[in-house]
Formats: C-alpha cells, structure tokens, sequence
C-alpha cells in the first residue's frame, strides 16, 4: 500500500513539474525575484512576482516586459535586453500628463488610488526628527539624504506621509530638470522632466509605465513606450 502511494506521488510531482516546464516555456506562468525598489512600497526588494500572458494588460496592473534601453548608472544590472517590471498607465490612446508629480490619465488623477513613494523636502531639525525606524525605511527606498546644510530628502508612502504630516512641514520635491536623459527618446520634448510632463498621446501598440517609486525609477519616462510583442505577462500577485 505504502509503495503504491510513494509511486502515485512520484507520478503527480512529474507531471507538475511538467506542467510548470510547460507553464514556464510558453510564458503561461513565470516569475521574478524583485532585485530593485523601483516599486516600493507596493512591491519590495526580494519579493516574487508572479505572471501570465494569458491575461491582457489593463491599466493598473503590473507587466513584466524587455527593454533595450541601457543606463549608463544602472547598466552592470540592467544590461539590454532585461525584464523589467512596471505599473501599466497608459494603453493606446490615452492622453497622459504629469502636473507637479502627480499623474493624470484622460484628465483623471490616476494617482488617487495609489499608495506611492513620493519625495518631500524638509528642514535639517525635521529630517532629524524622523524616527530611526522610519528613517531606515525610507532610506532602503533611495531617498532619505541632505541635499545642503539646513534641507533634507524625505521618501515617503501614504502611512508615513499620514504620520508626520501635522509634525513637520513637509514640501513636495518637484524636479525640475532633464534628470539623466528623461524623455530624451521623444522628439518632440519642450523640455519635460520626470515630475512635469505631457500632454503626451500613447501610440497603437504601445503602452506607458511608471514604477510606483516615483523619483528612484527607471520606466517610460526614460526608455519611452513599452511595445506590445515586448510584454512576458501580467501579475498575478501583485
């Protein structure tokens, strides 16, 4: 009885396995370690994702796609051809704009509904006063720094913001420039940067993406539209 039930064990983990083979090969199911916080807080440095391409992508939803863009700062880890993982804003004919960093999506604010970093400026007393723990937080998103003697760089999600935002003054950081090379892949750019940008009309095929961590994020703003035959899949988990 007991060699019966061993063979019938062996027989079922064979053919899941096979499946998963099967699953993986055709992009049915595939999945990724999370190596950046370009999606903090949503999704974390370690976390698996999980995705399919047999569901169609849908504003909101995370995809998981190739790119030919390199970096010159993140190219030993995001070297051509790399899978990248993103929040889907624009499908094909929405109109997208970025007004002092939040993002609006046919004149909507896609961004309501988000628990987002965002970056904040603060004085030298209030940067000090954040808890050590919320301070090491932040600090794993990229953003908690001095930028002179008497202002700080906060990064914050909506729990942080909520906490400190009757104890400190906290001022939203806009960039104002180019930011190493952002929307230089569109010919028409009358100068947009990562926090100002658009009206911009996404193309047939193509989709626009942003990583939820909004000023430590390598998405379309730099390498432009994500094609269609580019995308592995959508998340299932996230």
């Amino acid at each position: 009885m007991a060699k019966k039930i061993f063979i019938g064990l062996g027989i079922v983990g064979a053919v899941l396995f096979i499946l998963l083979v099967i699953a993986r090969f055709t992009g049915m199911l595939l999945f990724y370690k999370i190596p950046t916080p370009s999606n903090e807080p949503t999704i974390k440095v370690g976390d698996w994702v999980y995705t399919t391409n047999l569901k169609e992508p849908a504003s909101y939803n995370f995809i998981a796609f190739t790119s030919t863009y390199v970096d010159s700062i993140s190219s030993d880890y995001s070297p051509a051809g790399s899978i990248y993982l993103q929040r889907l804003c624009g499908v094909a004919g929405d109109v997208m704009e970025m007004r002092n960093g939040k993002l609006y999506v046919n004149n909507k604010n896609f961004d309501a509904e988000l628990n987002l970093n965002n970056q904040y400026k603060v004085t030298n007393t209030e940067f000090y006063s954040i808890d050590e723990e919320d301070m090491n937080s932040g600090a794993a998103y990229g953003g908690m720094y001095m930028i002179s003697n008497d202002t700080g760089i906060v990064t914050f999600d909506n729990a942080l913001l909520k906490k400190y935002r009757s104890k400190i003054n906290l001022v939203p950081f806009i960039m104002t420039d180019g930011a190493n090379g952002c929307f230089a892949w569109y010919a028409k750019n009358p100068g947009w940067t990562p926090d100002n940008f658009g009206p911009l009309k996404i193309p047939a095929g193509c989709y626009f993406v942003l990583g939820d961590n909004r000023h430590n994020a390598l998405d379309s703003r730099y390498f432009g539209f994500v094609k269609k035959e580019n995308i592995k899949g959508v998340a299932l988990n996230k």
